[in-house]
């Protein structure tokens, strides 16, 4: 079933539908995060549009909020989060959040967006000084005097109702609604996945965790061995060995001054370690080793103890959040909900950026479903630059880009391409589509060349928006969004920043603007029509755990919602048709990442007209 505002979707909405203005005060632990049992409502405040701001009870919250409308807050998953701890039914709820919208408007520039200096942006009252200064102070909203609480929930409401009026008259002045109602359309979507979280498999965590463990045991035997024995977590013997014995010059600063402690002493921390220069085949063989034993040390303790702990002490399940106003191209990052262990550590892992080899790990009680938009970011660029020779590859099934890229660096035919040699050269395949591609071997910097020549329609827009900022200082995305920039132009030549001007178009367009409305359908359409749940979702994915007689099922309406629904949708409210067809990869296996995969895509050469 879908929400009204997606059966026609038209940002238009904000005008013709009734609004009402809605805030919280909780308990404060963990920040009053709704999925804490512990916490619970300690005041609320609604303003429906044309009435007073009024309390309200906070415990009947079923039967006295709207049944339908836009619901304005400030960070509104908060107070969506309570909605649904309280069993309103938010389907029919079309969100504004104030907080979203001040990061619309200001692109890819960071401002603060609390309410306090959003509003003092717009010449609006802030936050109530004496509520505020406790809050800071870590006393629970439980604990405050009632009646300041109430009166500084009635005041954020009205003030906050009135930052919406005049958000909503600037934005849809400035052509920033598509975004805006993209964005708001996925907090309710985001507010249910965050609840439900994923499972770990005990036995999978266990045997990662020997295996690490045993791997880190033998790096740092072979580190001791080759360092005569010293104790290499000795940052005075570690150094003594690096610049005494195997002679590494020490890393410097931008200025060319040696990188030292505060007391003077020659520098092992991990970044040194990491930009050490390596000239003879024992140093190189010492990079070799420290490269491991910080790769496998780091997934010991920053994620596989944490896995083990959950499926210890907290019966393998974890959530996370989902944010949606941290990154600059405006897709979503993910932070951890820590948990608290027996030893009386609190530990976290990101939801998202995990390591790929540690998505084996992750189970479904059916199975484990991950659709995605396959080569998603290069196909959004060469739609961006009308490239009819993007357009041709994508339509054509005997064209492989990483075979292309093998063939180039390693000077060969397609019959000669390995699998390794295919897998080998994947890395560079869209490389420069990000880059000017002048920097590299030889051979690379062949192929960054070929693969712009190849693409020189796609090549040309990109070019075209580096100019546009160096000569405007800023650049209209798809979305309608706008990104901000001081480019700088060296002695050389290289424009400083480029780069950045090449990637946060598409990338943005990509994560930001195409996945998530692939994502809302997916989860609004497959919520009652199979036995479903959504996971999660990594920047051009949605990962489901679904019961093993809808599969199929599931899979038809994803890949019906990752196409047909997606284009119809960036018609509407993007007047944007696609001149690259998207395409749908899926991945079903009992665990995540695993298992079988299909990929299918939609032959759009007649929306083309090609």
């Amino acid at each position: 079933m879908l929400p009204y505002y997606l059966k026609d979707p038209n940002p238009a909405a904000y005008f013709s539908e009734p609004f009402f203005v809605l805030d919280f005060e909780t308990t404060n632990l963990e920040f009053g995060d709704s999925r804490v049992p512990e916490n619970h409502l300690v005041v609320g405040a609604l303003k429906r549009e044309g009435h007073p701001a009024g309390l309200i009870d906070v415990s009947k919250l079923r039967r006295v909020m709207p049944k339908k409308g836009i619901l304005v807050a400030h960070n509104a998953k908060f107070e969506l989060g309570w909605l649904i701890r309280s069993g309103v039914d938010i389907t029919e709820y079309l969100v504004w959040d104030t907080m979203i919208a001040e990061y619309v408007i200001y692109g890819n520039q960071r401002v603060p967006l609390d309410l306090d200096s959003v509003c003092k942006r717009w010449g609006l009252l802030g936050k109530e000084r004496v509520i505020d200064a406790l809050m800071q102070g870590g006393v629970c909203p439980s604990q405050m005097p009632q009646h300041l609480l109430e009166r500084r929930v009635l005041r954020d409401v009205d003030t906050t109702g009135q930052l919406f009026m005049r958000q909503l008259r600037y934005m849809q002045d400035n052509g920033l609604l598509p975004a805006m109602f993209t964005r708001c359309i996925l907090t309710p979507v985001l507010a249910h996945i965050e609840r439900r979280g994923m499972t770990l498999d005990p036995e999978r965590v266990e045997a990662e965790v020997v295996k690490a463990r045993q791997e880190l045991a033998e790096v740092e035997s072979q580190l001791v061995a080759m360092s005569g024995g010293r104790n290499i977590k000795s940052p005075i013997q570690l150094a003594e060995f690096l610049y005494d014995v195997l002679k590494f010059d020490e890393a410097t600063d931008r200025r060319g001054n040696p990188i030292r402690t505060k007391t003077g002493r020659r520098s092992t921390n991990k970044d040194v370690l990491a930009s050490l220069k390596a000239k003879t085949d024992e140093q190189r063989e010492f990079v070799k080793l420290q490269a491991k034993y910080a790769k496998v040390s780091a997934a010991l303790s920053k994620s596989l103890e944490f896995f083990a702990g959950v499926c210890a002490e907290h019966g393998g399940t974890f959530v996370g959040n989902l944010n949606q106003c941290r990154t600059k191209t405006h897709r979503l990052a993910s932070t951890a909900r820590r948990l608290k262990f027996k030893d009386g550590k609190t530990r976290g892992v990101q939801f998202q950026n995990m390591a790929r080899e540690f998505k084996k790990l992750f189970r479904g009680k059916g199975v484990m479903v991950e659709v995605d938009g396959s080569g998603l970011e290069f196909r959004v660029a060469g739609d961006l630059g009308h490239d009819k020779q993007v357009l041709a590859d994508i339509l054509n099934p005997d064209h492989d880009p990483h075979t292309y890229t093998a063939t180039i660096l390693k000077q060969i035919g397609p019959e000669e391409v390995t699998k390794a040699i295919r897998t080998a050269a994947k890395r560079h395949t869209f490389k420069p589509l990000f880059s000017e591609g002048k920097s590299g071997t030889p051979r690379e910097v062949a192929y960054y060349q070929a693969f712009k020549t190849r693409y020189a329609e796609m090549t040309a827009t990109q070019e075209k928006w580096v100019a546009e900022v160096l000569r405007t200082g800023q650049l209209r995305l798809p979305s309608g969004m706008i990104a901000y920039w001081d480019l700088k132009i060296s002695p050389s030549g290289y424009i400083e920043g480029s780069n950045k001007v090449r990637n946060l178009p598409v990338q943005s367009f990509a994560t930001a603007d195409i996945i998530p409305i692939s994502l809302v359908y997916t989860f609004w359409r497959t919520r009652f029509a199979v036995d479903a749940h959504i996971l999660n979702t990594v920047h051009d994915s949605v990962v489901a755990d679904v019961a093993e007689k809808d599969v199929d099922r599931y899979k038809r309406i994803a890949i019906s919602c990752f196409l047909d629904d997606t284009y119809s949708y960036l018609e509407k409210v993007y007047n944007h048709t696609m001149f690259v067809p998207l395409g749908v990869g899926i991945t079903t296996g009992t665990h995540w990442g695993e298992g079988t995969e299909e990929s299918h895509s939609y032959e759009q050469g007649h929306r083309s007209g090609l």
